[in-house]
Formats: structure tokens, C-alpha cells, sequence
């Protein structure tokens, strides 16, 4: 009898056991395809936390390199990693029309210009909020695709342009317009590093609009990340030479740090790209990229150790908000387009069928009409 009970027990726990495993099982089965499924997104962040850490990177390198030099060494490092990457999935590096070259210098320059701007903004300002000024350029790319695409610039895009402006002066925080800050020689640099994120802010969004149009001609990411490195490395190199502003990096953590940065921005195109191109909805991927803001704010608390006022937070949140507005209405206007296109083929659709209804009434008519003569 005892023999028996303890078998019946011995077979429950293996029971219950294996019904514990096969729900640990189904449980990371789901898990695993939920994670599949939106990879992109995933990925995406990864790519975000890649460029919040380069940024820091930079903002430790102000004292030991000129701004000139590391974008130099910077390209230099991202071209040879596109490189590796373009003969190894077959891309043609051959230009293949005019428009295309024109296109490309335009985004190469464009995109130089933004980034020395940028760096410029990081070495005299909070990291952060330089970053949160140049997020905003998806604002202004309404307002240049108004005048060079002729898209419609509504009533809700003035608001957004305005609510981004907010951001920009809460983030300046001009003497003439809060007394609490003083004109001194700081201030005045940080203006001046203001000026020119904003200016950033502004050929990032022109650099946008000539992206998109490479995108209408087929031109692939990975052509347009290469010829915007060797750019990126060219340029500032004759132009370094030329003001006699060039240094040895020395060695230890200023060199590891330059080639981190290299290759940290490196992944941070590739993984953005992967997750524009594998993701349902492109607008989600926006989404995630505007937590680049957050993600920078706290490293550069806990690695720099400088702590953003509640104003300059709270024209970062505007900046973001204005973003964010932006992602959202491009999300709407490609939801009423894909809902009117699906009622025009459901007209075209029905207006088949009732063609064919049409055609076959008209046929059994004129089939009982002969059965009639006959």
C-alpha cells in the first residue's frame, strides 16, 4: 500500500514537473518571437545608446584634440568600416548619373558642416542639450520640403516650428531674456555653441531632403555613408594642414577613445538603417531614436558629472515634443493614405464586379431571347 501511494506521488511531481518545464518553454518560445518580430526597434536602441556614448566620448576629448582633427579621424575611421562593409556585400561604389553626384555632394557637405557645428556645440555646451537643438531638425525639413519638393506645410507644422523655437530659447536661455543669467565670457561662448547647433539643426534637416531625394533614385545607405566618410576625411585634413591645427592624440585613452568614437557612430548608422528597414512602421523607429535625449542626459550626469537645469529640461521636452509631433503626423498621413488607397481598390474592385454582373445579365438575355425565337 505505501509502495503504491509513494509511486502515485513520484508520478504526480513528474507531472507537474513537466508541465512547469513545457510553460518555462512556451513562455521563451513567445519571448523569443516577440523579440524577433520587432528586432528592429531593438536594434535601433542599441544604435541610439552607440551614439549617446560617442557624444560623451567627444565632450572627454576637448582638451586633447582640436574639433578639426577628430572629425578627420573619425571619418577616417568610418569610411575604412564602410568600406570592409561595402566590398563585402557587393556595393557599387561607381556614381551612375549626374543627379546622383549632385545629390551626394549636397549630403556630403550638408552632412560635414552639421557635424563640425555639432562637435563645435559639444566642446562649449551640455552634450545633451546640443543634442536636444539638432533633434529638432525633423521640424524644419516641412519647411524646406514646402520649398524645394512643394509639399503642403499646414497650420500644425507652424505650431510644431514654434514649439521647437520654445525648446531652442529655453536651452539658450538668453540674458535680454531670463536676468538671472549674466553676459559673461561663458555665457558668450555658450550662446555662440547654441548658434551654431541651431545652424546644425537647420543643414541637418536640408541634409534630410537630399537623403530622401538619393533614396527616390535608388541610391543605396551604403554608398552614401562611404562618400560621406571620405569626405569626412579629406576635407578636414587639408584643412587642418592648412591652419597649421593638427596634433598627435597622445597615447592610452585619447587614442581609444578616437577610434570608440569611429566605430560607435559607425554602428550607430548601420543599426539605425537595419531598423528603418526591418520594422513595421518607420515612425516607431523615430520613436525609440528621440530616447537618444534621455540616454544622453544621464550618462553625461553620471560620466560628466554636469546636471541640466528644470528650464533647459524643459526645452529639451519641447524639442522632443516637437519631434515627436512630427512622427505622429507622418504616422497619420501614411495611415489615411493606406486607408484610401484601400477604398480605391475596394470601388475598383466592385466597379469589376458589377461590370461583370452587367455583362452576364446581358448575356442570359440574349440567350433567353434566341431560345424565344427559336
Amino acid at each position: 500500500m505505501h509502495y503504491a501511494v509513494t509511486n502515485r506521488l513520484v508520478i504526480k511531481e513528474v507531472m507537474e514537473g513537466g508541465v512547469t518545464l513545457a510553460t518555462q518553454t512556451s513562455f521563451l518560445v513567445r519571448l523569443r518571437t516577440k523579440l524577433f518580430e520587432h528586432r528592429g526597434l531593438l536594434v535601433t536602441f542599441m544604435g541610439i545608446f552607440c551614439f549617446a556614448s560617442q557624444s560623451i566620448l567627444v565632450k572627454l576629448l576637448k582638451d586633447e584634440v582640436p574639433v578639426i582633427e577628430l572629425i578627420c579621424l573619425r571619418f577616417s575611421i568610418q569610411g575604412f568600416c564602410s568600406f570592409v562593409y561595402g566590398i563585402g556585400s557587393g556595393m557599387q561604389f561607381r556614381i551612375q548619373s549626374k543627379r546622383e553626384a549632385l545629390l551626394l555632394l549636397v549630403r556630403v557637405s550638408g552632412g560635414l558642416a552639421t557635424m563640425l557645428l555639432l562637435y563645435y556645440a559639444m566642446f562649449n555646451m551640455s552634450v545633451a542639450m546640443a543634442v536636444s537643438i539638432v533633434f529638432g531638425a525633423p521640424v524644419f525639413v516641412g519647411i524646406f520640403a514646402w520649398i524645394i519638393l512643394k509639399e503642403p506645410f499646414l497650420w500644425r507644422d507652424i505650431i510644431l516650428v514654434a514649439l521647437n523655437l520654445a525648446g531652442v530659447v529655453l536651452i539658450a536661455q538668453p540674458p535680454f531674456l531670463f536676468r538671472s543669467e549674466r553676459l559673461d565670457s561663458a555665457k558668450k561662448t555658450e550662446l555662440l555653441a547654441v548658434v551654431a547647433a541651431v545652424s546644425a539643426m537647420l543643414l541637418a534637416a536640408l541634409t534630410f531632403i537630399s537623403i530622401r531625394l538619393l533614396g527616390l533614385i535608388n541610391c543605396s545607405v551604403s554608398k552614401m555613408i562611404f562618400y560621406y566618410s571620405v569626405a569626412g576625411t579629406v576635407v578636414p585634413a587639408i584643412a587642418g594642414l592648412a591652419m597649421q591645427n593638427w596634433v598627435v592624440p597622445t597615447c592610452g585613452t585619447p587614442r581609444y577613445f578616437i577610434i570608440m568614437i569611429g566605430i560607435l557612430n559607425f554602428v550607430y548608422v548601420s543599426f539605425l538603417s537595419y531598423g528603418l528597414t526591418t520594422a513595421k512602421k518607420s515612425y516607431f523607429v523615430s520613436i525609440v531614436n528621440s530616447s537618444q535625449i534621455p540616454l544622453t542626459i544621464i550618462l553625461e550626469i553620471f560620466i560628466l558629472h554636469e546636471i541640466p537645469n528644470w528650464i533647459s529640461l524643459l526645452g529639451a521636452g519641447f524639442v522632443i515634443g516637437s519631434a515627436l509631433g512630427v512622427v505622429f503626423r507622418e504616422g497619420a498621413l501614411a495611415k489615411t493614405k493606406t486607408m484610401n488607397r484601400d477604398q480605391q481598390e475596394d470601388e475598383r474592385v466592385q466597379e469589376e464586379e458589377d461590370v461583370n454582373e452587367q455583362f452576364r445579365l446581358q448575356t442570359d438575355t440574349r440567350g433567353e431571347c434566341s431560345t424565344g425565337e427559336q
